[in-house]
């Protein structure tokens, strides 16, 4: 029976926290804005609590409703905007408009109360427009926080109000200028991940895929020369030397485009069961996928892929030893054993491996006879 090459499961990425961070904001990010609709309470006590006049309430009431609404609905559609420069769409400036044509209406009916609205506006223009309206917010409400008290004559009252809307404003810019920092810098190690993992691609197609192809161009060259001498038998030893390479040279490829996917652990260890069970092999695993660190098991399942292929290909064994913990993984097999051979691609691949989430790769004899392939890593999973 011939062996059956484990490959990559086919299941969903669940190491991506970036992707599942940015799905939290684009469906939740509006609850941020709307703890602060809490603080309608106090234009809306000042409506039930002072002497106004019963349709002045009503009314009132009704533009503090339609503005909690539209403020709400806006951060609904538009929150995984923040940080980002805010956003150009046409519903957003309109709804911004609508919240400043309500605070106009609101001016001469309730009057001072109307700057309580003030945080809302501000917070709208700075986090989900652009610098441009959020500067033309800012100074808006900057001119209107004082300008007001003093229309109304009422200035010494509402140096609270004053106070508190100066302050949220210099608190929002602060917190606009420490998101986008964080964007960016979120960016450039993206970018650095990125460029790291071509890097590991070119390493892996110059350390292996180039130097078979070397060795095939120079096998073909000389089995043409044996063949132009008519020495056929040994033409044939160098075509299926030539042959092996080949092959080699094809694991190298399936070797390098498995790497660029991540794998899920138990995904992982069902497949490679099953291709032991194909090829009459016991295959026992001591402890579970959920030991190891989230974030290693996608590197800890190519490892462990490469080692089980190495074993259902050269081992000759009957047996495979599989251990997971939070620090240490190993497997063992009791095979042929290494048998001082020096280390092939799948090696030095499960080595470099190692390094780039800081762990350690050793390969060497096996307590049940065969080889042993041990890799140790931080318990909290230093991934790199």
């Amino acid at each position: 029976m011939s062996p059956r090459q484990p490959g990559p499961a086919p299941a969903d990425d669940p190491l991506c926290g970036l992707d599942e961070d940015q799905k939290f904001w684009d469906r939740r990010g509006w609850l941020v804005a709307g703890v602060w609709v809490i603080f309608l309470v106090f234009p809306v006590l000042d409506l039930l609590v002072e002497d106004y006049a019963l349709p002045t309430r009503i009314i009132g009431l009704v533009l503090i409703a339609l503005f909690a609404a539209v403020y709400l609905q806006s951060y609904s559609k538009f929150s995984s905007k923040i940080g980002q420069g805010g956003t150009s769409a046409r519903r957003a400036h309109v709804n911004f408009l609508v919240l400043c044509a309500i605070i106009v209406l609101g001016i001469p009916v309730v009057g001072l109360t109307t700057m309580g609205l003030f945080p809302f506006i501000t917070s709208f223009a700075i986090f989900l427009l652009g610098r441009r309206w959020a500067i033309a917010a800012y100074s808006a409400v900057g001119v209107l926080s004082f300008a007001l008290p003093i229309i109304f004559g009422q200035f010494m009252d509402a140096i609270f109000l004053i106070g508190l809307n100066l302050v949220l404003m210099v608190v929002y810019a602060i917190t606009v200028a420490a998101i986008r920092r964080s964007t960016v810098a979120e960016k450039m190690r993206s970018d650095y991940l990125l460029v790291a993992e071509q890097e590991r691609v070119a390493r892996d197609v110059h350390d292996g895929i180039g130097h078979s192809l070397t060795a095939l161009n120079l096998k073909a060259q000389l089995a043409l020369r044996l063949l132009d001498q008519e020495q056929y038998a040994q033409a044939r030893g160098e075509l299926e030397q030539l042959s092996a390479l080949a092959v080699d040279a094809l694991d190298s490829v399936r070797t390098t485009v498995q790497g660029l996917s991540r794998q899920d652990l138990a995904a992982e260890l069902a497949e490679l069961r099953q291709a032991c069970n194909d090829n009459n092999l016991e295959f026992t695993v001591a402890g579970s996928a959920e030991q190891v660190p989230m974030q290693l098991r996608s590197h800890v399942a190519w490892i462990l892929r490469e080692a089980v292929t190495n074993v259902l290909r050269h081992a000759h064994a009957s047996r495979i030893v599989l251990q997971l913990e939070p620090e240490h993984v190993s497997i063992e097999d009791d095979g042929d054993g290494l048998q001082a051979s020096t280390p092939g691609h799948g090696i030095r691949g499960m080595q470099e491996r190692a390094k780039q989430f800081g762990a350690s790769c050793t390969v060497g004899a096996s307590r049940l006879g065969g080889t042993s392939v041990q890799v140790a890593f931080a318990a909290e999973g230093n991934a790199r």
